[in-house]
């Protein structure tokens, strides 16, 4: 019989085994990429140690270089510095590429998306996926930018562009609503939770 329903209790110890597969699967997708960033970030090394070994023995300047001295420690020490921060270019360009290695413009993340709010919770629902957020799981409500995000946890959350509303005040309607849903959640919840305990009585 096929497998239908599965429980379990997900912890931090398998969020961070996740994090750490997909870190391993995009290294593993960008091999070239990785590796000229980790042969420039040596070569940078190497660099900075040439402009202190020339530094400590002004002799190999002069000879490297030519001039008298200190002009040739000035001057090889200006080199090694730019070749140290040349060679550390690749690794700069890779890490501010590295949020853009992770999605693709056809994954489930991108594309038209609706957004509904229903009595229990936020949907979100896309071409290739469909979200929902119970309203406790709403931890604010706030505005970056003109945009609405919607915090879901410390990190992650949910942004609806300024292009979704025809006026501020549709924007400000939506955020009061989204927020006042999840405060009513949070508070009923926590009546719920404390009303279960019975004052001990004496005797």
């Amino acid at each position: 019989m096929p497998v239908s329903e599965i429980n379990f209790q997900t912890s931090f110890a398998e969020f961070r085994q996740m994090r750490n597969h997909m870190a391993a699967r995009l290294l593993r997708m960008n091999k070239r990429r990785y590796a000229v960033a980790l042969l420039g970030v040596v070569f940078c090394a190497f660099s900075l140690v040439m402009a202190i070994v020339f530094n400590v023995h002004p002799s190999l300047a002069m000879r490297a270089f030519g001039g008298r001295y200190p002009e040739a420690i000035y001057f090889s020490t200006i080199v090694w510095v730019c070749l140290a921060i040349l060679f550390l270019l690749p690794g700069v360009a890779l890490r501010k590429a590295t949020l853009r290695m992770q999605v693709a413009d056809d994954g489930p993340l991108f594309g038209p998306t609706r957004i509904l709010l229903e009595s229990d919770g936020l949907s979100v629902e896309r071409k290739l996926m469909q979200t929902k957020y119970m309203w406790p799981a709403v931890q604010s409500v706030e505005e970056s930018k003109g945009a609405v995000v919607i915090a879901i946890d410390n990190g992650i959350g949910v942004i609806v562009p300024a292009s979704a509303f025809d006026s501020a005040a549709e924007k400000y309607e939506f955020m009061a609503t989204v927020s006042k849903r999840s405060e009513a959640a949070r508070t009923s919840g926590s009546h719920r939770s404390s009303g279960g305990a019975m004052p001990n009585s004496g005797g």
